[in-house]
């Protein structure tokens, strides 16, 4: 897992002096951030496709790659240069069982997966609303969230929902089921 991190790390710093993907600027903030993506393995139960809406610079979906090598990955981003971007850091870490696909959650008709991650896209509610239709039954969505998740937590009223909080983040494990 270490060298994909690595490569990670330099293509996102070199892309980010060149292009505005992120506000991450030295390798400080990226190690946080990339600890923030992995945090929830701890509490995530077995799946088999992961698919990340908004995945911009590549968090968390890119980061869980490389942990969950098994495990097929689908990456939605619509913006041409984030679109890019993970692509070329796809190839350079190495994740064959990586995808991008450059759309929205709601004109995705063709996969399916039983985790959806997200972060900093919408509200909870209107991600769910636009997704649910990837969502395999027996599924979960794993979001993450800023701390104050009273609110986003009440928009899922209608799913089974545990929260997982940090000092900076609250991770929001919801269901159907």
């Amino acid at each position: 897992m270490a060298k994909p991190l690595e490569r990670f790390s330099n293509i996102l710093l070199q892309w980010a002096k060149i292009h505005n993907l992120t506000a991450i600027k030295d390798s400080k903030e990226l190690y946080h951030q990339i600890v923030d993506s992995l945090l929830p393995i701890s509490f995530l139960k077995p799946f088999h496709t992961c698919i990340d809406i908004g995945s911009g610079a590549g968090f968390p979906a890119l980061i869980l790659a490389c942990y969950y090598t098994d495990s097929k990955f689908y990456l939605l981003e619509p913006r041409k240069k984030r679109v890019s971007f993970l692509e070329n850091a796809i190839i350079s870490m190495g994740l064959s069982h990586v995808k991008v696909i450059a759309d929205y959650s709601y004109n995705i008709k063709d996969i399916k997966g039983d985790l959806i991650t997200s972060r900093a896209v919408c509200r909870s509610d209107t991600l769910v609303r636009d997704s649910r239709h990837l969502l395999e039954s027996s599924g979960h969505y794993l979001l993450y969230k800023g701390t104050n998740t009273a609110n986003e937590k009440d928009l899922l009223d209608d799913m089974q929902t545990q929260v997982f909080t940090n000092t900076n983040r609250a991770y929001i494990y919801a269901s159907f089921v």
